[in-house]
């Protein structure tokens, strides 16, 4: 009865969402369109407190409690050995990296003096250290850890974990960095048989991250992963021993909003105004033995939460009205493909629309292609310069991310020679802009109406033995394909130790080489004056703005998943 009461569920609130992300999209079409504006405040700033709780009622007499007790614990005593069987497993990863940028400079305050070496923190040198960019390699990746502690028993799985991505110890403390509980979540599932099949059906609540369309060389999303507080249910039906087919469907918030550091020290429980975008997803996967995998992907992000522009004026463009028009949807497939002695192969195609993408905002949310939810689009492809009537952040984009991989051992699996892998790799996207009309007598900072990214590489390993490995990587990174001098290059080695390259633990040595076209610099903006790589106007704009980046970079780092 508790499995049909499950699957009932599964489809329940497979429906409730369907009819949500519906609305939405009928709300917009009949919606005004947007209007072309003077800029305005950026929508989350500031903060409203919250009004005081509601006092708890005092408690029951102690004789009243000790009879209510009693008759509780009657009354829902628990079969005997329906709480047995409880495991507790301990899952974790974290990386921790001394990344130092080696150069000759002229001091900063002696720019006309003589060149000196320096050594400085890499992520304040590089073009590729930024994750939330389309210029992001993974090479320079910075740190993160997380810790996850799962109680499971037949049917069930309680998870909650901690995450955080700056070691306060080893220096300054970031307030930001560490998201303390990061998830919590209950899943559940059941088995049950019907029409002669035995499907099975799991329902997932909480905080917690589902993803789609990874793209593994550079660790971002070409479908989506969802940085939410909701559902995902998950209907699996095994149509025979070869063919099964996977469904999942998800529900979920974002809890958009700023948290005003200032008035934390007045009150800080009230400090905080959030307002939540709405996420829809669909996800469709057949599977056939080990040889292929295919997924057919939708999600879709609105709000309906005036909180967040409650104060912005009726012709800011910025609007609860402008708000309640914000879309970010994805729609695209990813096909695995596993090829006897000849590798593995993994494409994903997608199509992104925004709309009013700086409506759709904060740390949560559809995290694709190296954006966080549609603000992040709308910075790094629709030329968001936070002024309405140059640029809403509206546009479309399409993306391809693919990976071939090819092991000695796929070729040659009865040899027993060193392990050997080559992979090739890359990302591309094809962004057009939907810029609002000129006003007669104006002029647009932006004069761009589409933009072409791309990024290619290359990577070799060899295992000689089973506690070190060998890994030579080329990278190339154009930035604007139709524009000269937005290129990079980096040439990469690393040396990799470990117990056993099967156990999960490293401690590697890289060394990259980094070759500059003219427009890639330090600090670096586009013709509109944002930034050319999210997050440079900050972290390097100290000294040397405008110049080159260094071109050797040195990297220790330890990592171990268990």
């Amino acid at each position: 009865m508790l499995r049909r009461c499950l699957a009932l569920l599964v489809i329940g609130v497979s429906v409730v969402s369907i009819t949500a992300v519906a609305g939405a999209e009928e709300d917009n079409d009949t919606s005004t369109s947007d209007k072309a504006t003077a800029e305005s405040p950026e929508a989350g700033q500031g903060a409203i407190p919250a009004p005081p709780s509601i006092p708890p009622s005092p408690p029951a007499p102690v004789s009243d409690r000790k009879v209510e007790a009693t008759a509780e614990s009657k009354a829902e005593a628990p079969p005997e050995g329906i709480l047995e069987g409880w495991k507790t497993e301990i899952h974790g990863y974290f990386r921790a990296p001394m990344t130092l940028s080696i150069s000759s400079r002229t001091n900063p305050d002696q720019p006309d003096g003589p060149s000196h070496l320096q050594l400085s923190y890499g992520p304040n040198r590089v073009m590729d250290w930024s994750y939330y960019s389309f210029a992001y390699t993974g090479l320079q990746e910075q740190d993160w850890a997380e810790f996850f502690v799962h109680e499971k028993r037949k049917h069930a799985e309680a998870v909650i974990g901690w995450i955080g991505y700056w070691y306060g110890a080893a220096g300054y403390r970031n307030p930001d960095a560490s998201w303390w509980p990061g998830m919590a979540y209950v899943a559940l599932d059941s088995d049950f048989e019907i029409f002669g099949i035995k499907p099975s059906a799991s329902l997932t609540m909480g905080s917690f991250w589902p993803q789609f369309g990874y793209v593994e060389k550079y660790d971002t999303f070409t479908l989506g992963r969802f940085r939410m507080l909701g559902e995902q249910a998950t209907l699996t039906l095994p149509l025979t021993d070869d063919l099964k087919v996977k469904v999942f469907q998800g529900f979920g918030t974002n809890r958009d909003g700023s948290y005003n550091f200032t008035l934390q020290n007045v009150n800080p429980l009230y400090a905080g105004r959030t307002g939540v975008d709405l996420i829809v997803y669909g996800h469709v996967q057949a599977s056939y033995k080990n040889l292929v995998d295919l997924g057919l992907h939708y999600n879709y992000t609105f709000t309906r939460d005036p909180n967040l522009t409650a104060d912005a004026s009726a012709t800011s463009g910025k609007a609860y009205s402008d708000a309640a028009n914000a879309h970010l949807s994805v729609a695209g497939a990813e096909l695995n493909l596993h090829i006897p002695h000849a590798g593995r192969l993994w494409l994903s195609p997608s199509y992104i629309s925004v709309r009013n993408g700086w409506a759709l905002g904060g740390a949560g949310g559809t995290e694709v292609m190296h954006s966080q939810n549609g603000y992040g689009i709308a910075q790094n492809y629709m030329a968001l310069t936070n002024s309405p009537k140059d640029s809403t952040g509206t546009g479309s984009m399409m993306n391809l991310g693919f990976l071939y991989v090819l092991a000695l051992s796929d070729v040659l699996p009865s040899y027993e020679l060193p392990e050997m892998k080559l992979s090739l790799f890359g990302l591309l996207t094809k962004a057009k802009l939907d810029l609002p009309p000129q006003q007669a007598g104006t002029a647009s900072l932006v004069t761009l109406n589409e933009l072409t990214q791309v990024k290619v590489g290359l990577d070799v390993s060899i295992i000689p033995k089973h506690w070190f490995s060998l890994m030579v990587r080329i990278d190339q990174v154009n930035y604007d394909q139709d524009h000269g001098g937005y290129v990079f290059a980096a040439f990469t080695g690393r040396l990799s130790l470990f117990s056993h390259y099967l156990s999960g633990e490293c401690i590697y040595l890289q060394y990259s080489h980094y070759i500059y076209g003219d427009k890639m610099v330090l600090a670096g903006t586009w013709p509109w004056n944002t930034p050319l790589v999210a997050g440079t106007d900050v972290v390097q704009a100290y000294g040397y703005t405008g110049k080159k980046p260094d071109e050797d970079v040195i990297k220790l780092q330890a990592q171990v998943r268990f």
